[in-house]
């Protein structure tokens, strides 16, 4: 168990009454720490260089113990430090979406962040507390079994990611998370809207090829970790062969699906080893996000170039879903 410190605290003077406590806590009862800077405004008197976003310290290593940090905020209080018992999502981000992790000093074990606190008031009376009592302190904390915590870069929101990142080296475009391209009761056209949501779809002008990878990435599940059910991986990637099942140009349905190929990904190449045979006789191709193309797609026989020639045309409609690309 150690603290750590997301820096800086946005005054000067008490940034450097932060790092003087836990110099002091550390010295006196071997309680070790870390200086962890984030993006940030930059001000002049604070040179070390990020190492990682607000964003990202939010999203996968506060967000993920909410429930755990408000539970220790409160075994605090209950001994009698004047601490603040809040969200993570109310106390680290504002009504407006900003997000505010600089200055936070949170106590850390096997990677899981246990407390977090962010205000002057609170972060100087558990440092003045812990300073006095040391590891008994700690002590009170209540823990969690880190095997329950899915590694950032094994959900289905980072692999999305990385493969928009990646898949922007070559593509023109694109897109994550793509429902359809109108509002919710307003009609267009073309209407051009996916079921189930196609997961990332990635589009190469020059070639007129456009591809569609369902992605499935490692859940928590009553104290376990195991990966999207298979069953259900397979039934909603073979949807993508007739995706999208609902277009229609100029009041005519328009059959068929937009992506020449079509594709299945999972983190690891050994997360297909259950299934592998069944969808081998598919045309749909297997991708780890890790570890490469386990086989390839062959060409979707259910694709409809008109339905392409649409989707192409009308690109502008889905510019929202739009998240990468060579032309982004």
């Amino acid at each position: 168990m150690h603290l750590r410190y997301y820096a800086p605290y946005y005054d000067k003077v008490v940034h450097e009454k932060i790092l003087d406590y836990l110099r002091k806590i550390k010295s006196i009862h071997g309680i070790e720490y870390e200086e962890i800077p984030v993006e940030y405004w930059s001000p002049d008197w604070y040179t070390k260089k990020a190492e990682i976003s607000e964003a990202h310290v939010y999203e996968y290593q506060l967000k993920p113990y909410s429930k755990l940090i408000i539970a220790n905020c409160d075994k605090l209080r209950k001994i009698g430090l004047n601490i603040h018992c809040e969200p993570v999502s109310s106390k680290f981000k504002s009504r407006s979406g900003n997000i505010y992790v600089a200055g936070t000093i949170a106590v850390v074990e096997n990677n899981v962040v246990l407390l977090a606190l962010k205000y002057e008031e609170e972060i100087f009376e558990f440092l003045r507390a812990l300073l006095r009592e040391g590891w008994n302190l700690l002590s009170v904390l209540e823990k969690t079994k880190p095997k329950t915590i899915v590694k950032p870069k094994e959900r289905e929101k980072e692999i999305k990611r990385y493969l928009a990142v990646a898949l922007s080296r070559k593509f023109d475009y694109v897109l994550i998370d793509v429902k359809q391209n109108a509002p919710k009761g307003e009609e267009w056209d073309p209407f051009i809207r996916f079921s189930p949501d196609a997961d990332i779809i990635a589009v190469d002008e020059n070639e007129n090829r456009i591809i569609g990878i369902e992605v499935k990435g490692y859940r928590s599940n009553r104290g376990f970790i195991q990966k999207a059910n298979i069953y259900e991986a397979i039934g909603e990637v073979m949807m993508y062969l007739i995706n999208p099942p609902q277009m229609t140009y100029r009041g005519k349905r328009i059959g068929g699906s937009i992506f020449d190929e079509v594709w299945l990904c999972y983190p690891y190449k050994e997360d297909f080893k259950d299934f592998k045979k069944v969808i081998e006789i598919t045309p749909i191709g297997l991708l780890s996000a890790y570890e490469g193309v386990i086989k390839r797609a062959e060409r979707n026989p259910f694709v409809n170039e008109k339905a392409k020639e649409i989707f192409l045309e009308n690109l502008d409609t889905l510019g929202s879903y739009i998240r990468g690309g060579k032309k982004f």
